[in-house]
């Protein structure tokens, strides 16, 4: 199993962890799930779940094989079936606290199907908008950096890559961004927005060539990139201009499709990568972190009534969501 270290600290975690973590711990685990993403966020017994790979991806067992029992806040960021094709499952498998996603429907089954675990199941569901915070406990935030303002970007290559939920995390002095299959358009107007340089990157769209634009990683800056990636996929991820982007502003790169499952270990201060097998990995029993309850705030600008949705109002939601699915199918026809 490989390691990658920033600091003396991580060095001395390494040594700690088969035995008990220092609080404050927090692990990102990059499922090793063929072509797709399924990224999960820990701490203290409390998890999120981003994504949730293809509808043959291992997902489900993998969660229970790195022991997880409840989803406090589960992210679909973008309705493609590589992302959203074992949510369904996922639903029906844990308890969830929260579904988020980018608020733009499909056409397709999984997306229907999906919307319908959601409201089967009973979970609390909201579109992702700008500004929304969700705090995991004390020390980690996760920020939403996109979709802007309720906007949807339109004539892209492609809409629901473009839309894709785009999330910012904040451990201490750490910080992580989770960009979905985002593209150019999605990273202009980012950029635009003013995104502010970030440790670690979840390399948009698998590493393609329609997204990691020059400007972009020079205003992100990331120390380490990930690419989830499915081996000898047929879409030819990751793209080697884009892989090579990476490398010219000094990230350290790691893919799912040469390392298995990656797990980043975040103490607040320094970081490490542990690469290896997802039985390896779950080996791992990391113990004692600080991260408390997923809780959902607003920013002072956006008023309350608009984030704290009624039990009627987020199943309202999610019907529409179906409905929409089921006419833009029928459109297609």
């Amino acid at each position: 199993m490989k390691t990658h270290l920033r600091g003396l600290a991580a060095v001395l975690l390494l040594l700690l962890l088969p035995l008990t973590a220092a609080a404050g711990v927090l692990t990102v685990d990059v499922l090793d799930i063929g072509q797709g993403d399924a990224i999960l966020v820990r701490g203290g017994g409390k998890t999120a779940l981003i994504d949730s790979g293809d509808r043959n991806s291992p997902t489900v067992a993998q969660l229970h094989q790195l022991g997880v029992e409840r989803l406090d806040l589960v992210v679909a960021s973008h309705p493609h079936a590589d992302h959203i094709g074992r949510m369904p499952d996922v639903l029906q498998s844990f308890e969830v606290g929260l579904y988020l996603d980018s608020g733009l429907p499909h056409t397709t089954r999984i997306f229907e199907s999906t919307m319908s675990a959601v409201e089967d199941v009973g979970v609390d569901y909201a579109s992702a908008n700008r500004g929304m915070i969700l705090r995991l406990g004390e020390e980690a935030t996760f920020t939403v950096l996109f979709p802007i303002d309720g906007k949807m970007l339109r004539g892209t290559r492609s809409d629901l890559n473009s839309n894709s939920v785009v999330l910012r995390l904040d451990h201490g002095a750490n910080s992580f961004l989770f960009t979905g299959d985002a593209e150019a358009p999605t990273e202009r107007a980012l950029i635009a927005a003013g995104i502010e340089p970030v440790d670690v990157l979840k390399v948009p769209h698998h590493g393609s060539h329609h997204s990691s634009t020059r400007a972009f990683l020079e205003a992100l800056g990331p120390q380490i990139a990930v690419i989830s990636a499915g081996r000898a996929n047929k879409y030819g991820h990751p793209d080697d201009e884009a892989v090579h982007r990476l490398g010219e502003v000094g990230a350290a790169i790691y893919r799912t499709d040469l390392s298995s499952h990656l797990r980043i270990i975040s103490d607040g201060e320094s970081l490490e990568v542990l690469e290896g097998s997802v039985a390896e990995i779950a080996q791992m029993k990391i113990a004692q972190m600080k991260i408390a309850q997923v809780e959902t705030t607003t920013p002072p600008s956006q008023p309350a009534a608009e984030v704290a949705l009624s039990k009627r109002e987020l199943r309202k939601q999610v019907r529409e969501a179906r409905r929409a699915a089921r006419a833009a199918r029928r459109a297609e026809r």
